[in-house]
C-alpha cells in the first residue's frame, strides 16, 4: 500500500506523462494566495512555456490519500484555496477514495477538475486503446527482478584519529555533528551503517570482480526464500573515506570525527522478485482515463522506487527510478520531477 508521500510523488509522475511538453513539475511547491498575502503549499504544480519562454500554462493539483470519499465541505474548502491563486491557471483535486456526490457538484461550480487515483484492474485494452488485445496490467507485466549487490557476514573497522586506541559502539550510538549536535543525516551509528554499506556496494558493482562473477554465476533460488535467488559469495575488503560526512562519535576523549570505515566480508549478488502495485487515475465524474502506473520497490534498504507510466493514447512508457528520503516521510517541500530529457530520476 502507497504511503501518503508516495501517492503524492506518483500523481506528479502521472502528471508529468500527462503533460510531456511540460518545462517544470514540482511536488510540494509554495504558490502565493492573494487573500492569505502570503506563500501557501500546493502538493504539485505543473508549468508549460510558449515558444517565446512565457508562461502558458501553471496547473496545480491538490492531492488527498483519506479513508473515506472527499465530503462537499473538503472540496469546497481547496476550491476556495486553489481559486486564490491568481497565477494558477488550471486547477485540479486528486483524490485516493473517491468523491462524494456533493462534492462532485461542488468542484463543477468552481470549474475545478477532479480525479481519482484508484487499483487498476481493468485490461489495458479497455482504457488504453493502443494496446489491442492486451489484458489486465499484472497479466501484461507480471512480476520483475531487482539485482542488487550486498554485503553478508561483514564487519566494519571504525577510524576514529582524534578518539581512543580502542572503543565501542552499537547501532543505537549516537552520532554528532562538530558542534556536538545530533548529526542532521545520521541520528546513530545503525542508520550510519546502514548507508556506508550502500554507498559501498553502489561503487563496486560496476567494478571487478562483481561484475564477472555477475555474468559467470546466474543467480539460483534460496532454500530458505523462494523469493530470493543469489549467486555464490566472494571474500572482498572495501574502504571508505568518510571525512567529508562530517560525522562525530562522543567518546571518553570528548567529539572525535570518524576519517574512515573499512567493510570486510563477503559480496553477493541477490536477485529479489518484486509484484508492482498497479494504479490508475481517471477524471471524475467521466471516468476518462488521464494516465496508469505500475510501481514497486527495488527491495533495496534505501527505499528506491521504480514506476512505469502509460498515457491512454500511446504505446510509449516513461520509466522512472526514485528515492524519497527520510525527511520527506511526513511532508514533501519543492521536490522537482527530473524532465525526460534529463539523465535519471
Amino acid at each position: 500500500m502507497l504511503t501518503p508521500m508516495l501517492v503524492q510523488y506518483l500523481v506528479g509522475l502521472c502528471c508529468l506523462r500527462g503533460d510531456p511538453e511540460a518545462v517544470d513539475v514540482t511536488v510540494g511547491d509554495l504558490v502565493l494566495d492573494i487573500a492569505a498575502n502570503k506563500p501557501r503549499d500546493v502538493d504539485i504544480t505543473v508549468t508549460l512555456h510558449e515558444s517565446d519562454g512565457s508562461a502558458s500554462a501553471f496547473k496545480a493539483y491538490e492531492v488527498k490519500r483519506e479513508g473515506e470519499p472527499l465530503d462537499v465541505v473538503t472540496v469546497e474548502q481547496l476550491c476556495i484555496k486553489l481559486h486564490d491563486m491568481l497565477t494558477v491557471t488550471h486547477r485540479a483535486i486528486v483524490s485516493a477514495s473517491n468523491f462524494t456526490d456533493g462534492a462532485i457538484a461542488k468542484a463543477s461550480a468552481h470549474e475545478v477538475q477532479l480525479y481519482v487515483l484508484k487499483p487498476w484492474t481493468e485490461p489495458l485494452s479497455t482504457q488504453f486503446p493502443e494496446f489491442k488485445g492486451v489484458g489486465p496490467p499484472g497479466q501484461f507485466l507480471g512480476d520483475f527482478h531487482a539485482n542488487l549487490l550486498r554485503w553478508t557476514d561483514y564487519r566494519l573497522n571504525v577510524i576514529v584519529p582524534g578518539g581512543p586506541s580502542s572503543f565501542i559502539y552499537e547501532t543505537s550510538t549516537l552520532l554528532f555533528a562538530q558542534d556536538g549536535s545530533p548529526h542532521k543525516d545520521f541520528s546513530n551509528m545503525g542508520k550510519y551503517i546502514e548507508a556506508l554499506l550502500y554507498r559501498s556496494t553502489a561503487i563496486l558493482f560496476p567494478l571487478e570482480p562483481a561484475q564477472t562473477i555477475s555474468r559467470t554465476f546466474p543467480p539460483e533460488p534460496m532454500d530458505e526464500n523462494q523469493e530470493l535467488e543469489a549467486s555464490p559469495a566472494w571474500p572482498h575488503t572495501h574502504t571508505l573515506d568518510v571525512t567529508g560526512d562530517q560525522v562525530f562519535l562522543k567518546l571518553q576523549t570528548g567529539l572525535a570525527a570518524i576519517d574512515s570505515v573499512t567493510v570486510s566480508g563477503r559480496l553477493q549478488w541477490q536477485r529479489h522478485r518484486r509484484i508492482p502495485e498497479f494504479y490508475v487515475l481517471e477524471r471524475v465524474p467521466t471516468s476518462e482515463v488521464f494516465a496508469g502506473a505500475a510501481v514497486a520497490d527495488w527491495g533495496s534498504a534505501d527505499g528506491k522506487m521504480f514506476a512505469m507510466i502509460f498515457a491512454p493514447d500511446s504505446r510509449a512508457t516513461h520509466i522512472h527510478t526514485f528515492q524519497l528520503q527520510e525527511k520527506h516521510k511526513h511532508a514533501i517541500r519543492q521536490l522537482k520531477i527530473p524532465l525526460p530529457s534529463d539523465n535519471k530520476l
